[in-house]
């Protein structure tokens, strides 16, 4: 047997890690991979769970932990933090020598390592390449990357059309669906009273729905005033139609303290809950019992299709992107966000028809496809390494 090939996945957010999660699983079972793990950003703070403990039960071999986020609540937060990253990835990378860097998606991780695997001549595996979506500086961080990086793990014919656009050429770019399904397929089933347990909402009594919001870097400025308006129609919604609320805190990005300070006001209300984060069995099975997902989440547009679940996306924050038509946009006005919820959760027509929507995100077995394809890769091969700024 020749060496293993050596693979460095990087993960900050718990969000990338749920993708990443079923493609690192899957190369670990396999002995032709020596797999390690950077682990950095919101996974190393008690504000989010301190989920590099979740990576831990895992039993994922973390060869460095890098602490890179700043508590600013501006766009300096994350520029700062990203030059740390580099820094500290940077040292990991000379140290472990990868063959392969492994990626997912448009934050500080996939851009910090898009200039390392490049200026430390390290193939870069980017999942996530080719989406589109407005109004926010994850697009732009986005393209930025999928012009570095060397293989391109995309989720839709869409998403490759859009590489090759683009000018990347057609053998780095490889469909092989969302690996999120691969999580929600491999997940066995919980009963509703086991999750209720759980949560302490008593979920078996009465219908829910779940939110996850974000802010917008455009617009960072206005989180706060935006989720107040959110949770005026949410909580509305559920007094006045014998609902309950689960919500999962923000995300780091600027703005997100403006969000958990007018979370912080809903304590009291019966008909709300938030939690930091929720171990992987518990949500998964709390999104397949859900009536409806809100905020603005990419999981409305990535993974709710493999749910069947409506979805109502408040505000802009993912416009643009790919829509297999379960998700209807609406306005910050908690009338709007009513109307919404109600048809998503109380209109039958309409919830047969999502349930019959094509999904173009793929089928559940992604992992499977991107280990074949990191095996394959040819080392030796020096057109791997080099990339053309014009096809």
């Amino acid at each position: 047997m020749g060496r293993k090939r050596k693979i460095l996945a990087v993960t900050g957010i718990r969000s990338e890690y749920d993708i990443l999660y079923p493609i690192i699983d899957c190369l670990r079972k396999n002995d032709k991979f020596d797999l390690k793990l950077a682990v950095s950003g919101a996974h190393l703070t008690q504000w989010h769970g301190h989920t590099v403990d979740r990576i831990r039960k895992d039993g994922f071999n973390i060869i460095d932990t890098i602490h890179t986020l700043l508590m600013d609540n501006t766009g300096l937060q994350r520029a700062k933090g990203t030059g740390l990253l580099i820094t500290g990835l940077s040292e990991t990378v000379k140290r472990f020598n990868p063959d392969i860097l492994l990626v997912v998606g448009d934050r500080e991780e996939s851009i910090a390592v898009a200039v390392v695997g490049t200026y430390m001549n390290t193939l870069i595996a980017h999942m996530g390449g080719g989406d589109a979506v407005y109004g926010n500086s994850d697009d732009p961080i986005r393209f930025a990357v999928s012009k570095l990086a060397h293989v391109h793990l995309v989720s839709s014919n869409v998403s490759a059309l859009n590489l090759q656009k683009t000018g990347e050429e057609d053998f780095r770019i490889f469909n092989v669906g969302n690996p999120a399904f691969d999580n929600i397929r491999l997940t066995p089933q919980l009963s509703l009273k086991r999750i209720s347990k759980f949560l302490g909402v008593d979920i078996e009594a009465k219908p829910y729905i779940v939110l996850i919001h974000h802010p917008l870097s455009s617009v960072y400025q206005d989180a706060g005033r935006q989720m107040e308006i959110l949770l005026k129609g949410v909580s509305h919604f559920c007094r006045e139609n014998g609902y309950q609320c689960i919500g999962i805190h923000p995300n780091t990005d600027p703005g997100a303290l403006d969000i958990l300070r007018v979370i912080n006001t809903y304590d009291n209300d019966p008909q709300i809950r938030f939690f930091k984060t929720l171990p992987r069995d518990i949500f998964v099975n709390m999104m397949r019992h859900t009536k409806a997902l809100i905020g603005n989440s990419s999981m409305g547009l990535l993974e709710a299709p493999y749910y069947q679940l409506p979805v109502v996306n408040v505000g802009d924050r993912q416009k643009g992107r790919l829509n297999a038509g379960n998700v209807v946009f609406v306005d910050y006005d908690p009338v709007l966000i009513i109307k919404a919820l109600k048809r998503a959760c109380a209109d039958a027509e309409y919830r047969r028809k999502i349930k019959l929507l094509e999904n173009p995100f793929g089928d559940g077995h992604s992992a499977q496809r991107i280990q074949k394809i990191l095996a394959s890769i040819d080392l030796e091969d020096k057109n791997w390494y080099i990339k053309r700024g014009v096809s």
